[in-house]
């Protein structure tokens, strides 16, 4: 019976699905959290994001980007987008200072939390410097299941030809939700309005248009404001990440 048995947990071991669990530490990590913002708090909330964003992209190393950004139709309503190096380095991130700082203001100032875990589907970024006229997009698709890899096909190199071709696209990440996998996130991050009309443009993005239309079942696009920005930038998408 130990012949069979070693030979069994070697097939697993050798299969693609044993080797994605084995690698899934050296994953990428990426959550969206919405945040209930307490009454006239929200002057608060943009000062603790900066600061709490500011040491821990500055100075942690695994802490690839975070981005605060509340709805431009109700300041009480909040984001953070959050990217990490591994589940190691948010581990860190979780016991490191600035975090303990933010947790330790959060009460009052955050009545709400709810984080969603992302699946990274496509990472691409360039080091964003934000100014008054920079702007950001957060978009849920829900996909029909029987278009996922198609549509996935389809959106990604959209993504990717953005970035590589036009300068006002400073950051494109889409991810699908750990728990709903057809629920599709896209936060993106444009130099201007002026770069985000272009880029509506494009053929691209066009064609992208053209070929999914068929393949959702909603599309909610948030209207949010930046609060605060930060990345170290330059991720590339990889498939293997």
């Amino acid at each position: 019976m130990k012949k069979p048995l070693m030979i069994l947990i070697c097939m697993l071991i050798s299969s693609p699905v044993f080797a994605t669990k084995l690698d899934a530490p050296d994953k990428r990590v990426m959550n969206l959290f919405e945040l209930g913002v307490r009454p006239d708090r929200d002057k608060d909330f943009a000062d603790v994001a900066r600061q709490t964003i500011s040491a821990s992209v500055d100075h942690e190393a695994g802490t690839l980007a975070m981005y605060a950004l509340h709805r431009s139709d109700n300041p009480r309503q909040a984001f953070m987008v959050e990217l990490y190096e591994n589940e190691s380095a948010y581990r860190k991130h979780l016991n490191a200072e600035p975090y303990k700082a933010f947790a330790a203001r959060a009460p009052d100032i955050i009545d709400r939390k709810n984080k969603i875990t992302l699946e990274p589907q496509f990472l691409g970024d360039k080091h964003i410097i934000p100014d008054e006229r920079t702007i950001n997009n957060l978009v849920i698709v829900e996909v029909k299941p029987e278009f996922q890899t198609e549509f996935k096909n389809i959106v990604l190199p959209e993504m990717a030809e953005s970035l590589k071709v036009e300068k006002g696209v400073l950051a494109m990440y889409a991810a699908t939700d750990s728990q709903t996998p057809n629920r599709w996130y896209f936060y993106e991050i444009y130099a201007s309005e002026e770069a985000y009309q272009l880029h509506r443009q494009t053929p691209h993005f066009r064609d992208y248009l053209r070929q999914t239309a068929h393949m959702s079942t909603s599309k909610d696009a948030i209207p949010v404001k930046p609060v605060f920005l930060r990345n170290k930038g330059g991720i590339k998408q990889d498939p293997h990440r």
